[in-house]
């Protein structure tokens, strides 16, 4: 199964070769690489022919903008008519794939025809060291509550966002969330990277999909995969590494970008995705069988093997 990384970069050309790396490290070696490079620089495009000599077997394209951003919504729909790849996965210039991540993704949705969307776990970084981990849950995954969104307890009411409050201790007996808008309405953390999707699945739904934020894109387009009915899990397995760092982050939340902040567009998006939302909606959401699908956590044993894996990374990228 060939897999496409969809590898969206702007103005971080040492990111952008750590980045790389990490695809060229991958334990799967059938890839290709779709760069989106917002307001590029010729360094940056100097580091994509580069790449793409070295990998002369391999199709890598590479887009860009003539302003910051310019490709930062589109490149969630422009992806499907692009990628040659059965499977998308999404990297952001400033992190890595895991060595296995491909291989361990292409077993998954290989044993899961269902299996159409997927999002998380991964652990943070900064430099060699590793942080804290981050593993996301589906809608069913979280722990149940009585509490429910008061739009929800109107039938067939539209639009969602009326009247915009949770009802606290509205069931006798506590029930799950229904989906991933669900779970944000009520701050429960649901998607994160690694983002992965069946091409075919997306090329489907995509028409009826409209990408509007600059904060909180993913929560946007995974909310409406989800919303359109496409199958979807959280994997467990730690997939890729998330770094710690404080350069060009547009989600600092307070940053001011088109006249908002990330705490207030994520309210307009739960709000907006929601629309999408039909009466009565319970995600699809697909069991991942797999015994590979867990972790323990950032252990001693995962710090030494990211540090080897950091180094040859930084060898690959310096040279």
């Amino acid at each position: 199964m060939k897999v496409t990384v969809v590898l969206r970069t702007f103005n971080r050309p040492e990111f952008l070769k750590e980045a790389l790396a990490s695809i060229q490290l991958q334990t799967h070696t059938n890839w290709e690489v779709i760069i989106f490079d917002d307001g590029a620089t010729d360094i940056n495009f100097n580091i994509y022919k580069n790449f793409k000599q070295t990998h002369s077997d391999k199709r890598v394209l590479y887009l860009t903008a003539n302003e910051p951003r310019g490709l930062y919504k589109p490149s969630w729909l422009i992806a499907p008519d692009l990628a040659d790849g059965e499977l998308m996965v999404r990297l952001d210039d400033d992190d890595l794939l895991a060595e296995d991540c491909l291989e361990f993704l292409v077993k998954v949705y290989t044993e899961n025809p269902e299996l159409e969307f997927s999002y998380g776990s991964a652990a943070t970084f900064n430099e060699s060291e590793l942080g804290e981990l981050i593993q996301t849950n589906t809608c069913f995954d979280h722990p149940k509550t009585k509490h429910e969104w008061a739009a929800y307890t109107i039938p067939n009411n539209s639009p969602w966002y009326e009247p915009w409050a949770f009802y606290r201790d509205y069931y006798a007996e506590p029930r799950h969330f229904t989906s991933i808008i669900h779970c944000a309405k009520d701050n429960a953390f649901c998607v994160f990277h690694t983002y992965v999707m069946r091409t075919s699945s997306v090329k489907r739904v995509k028409d009826k999909i409209t990408i509007t934020s600059n904060f909180v894109d993913d929560l946007e387009f995974m909310g409406s995969l989800d919303y359109l009915g496409l199958g979807q899990a959280s994997i467990k397995k730690i997939l890729s590494y998330i770094r710690v760092h404080n350069s060009g982050r547009i989600s600092d939340s307070g940053k001011l970008i088109d006249g908002t902040t990330i705490f207030n567009e994520n309210f307009r998006i739960r709000d907006k995705v929601d629309h999408l939302r039909t009466s009565g909606f319970l995600s699809k959401v697909i069991p991942v069988m797999d015994p590979d699908n867990q972790n323990q956590g950032v252990t001693n044993e995962l710090r030494d093997k990211f540090s080897s894996y950091k180094h040859r990374i930084l060898s690959i990228s310096n040279s």
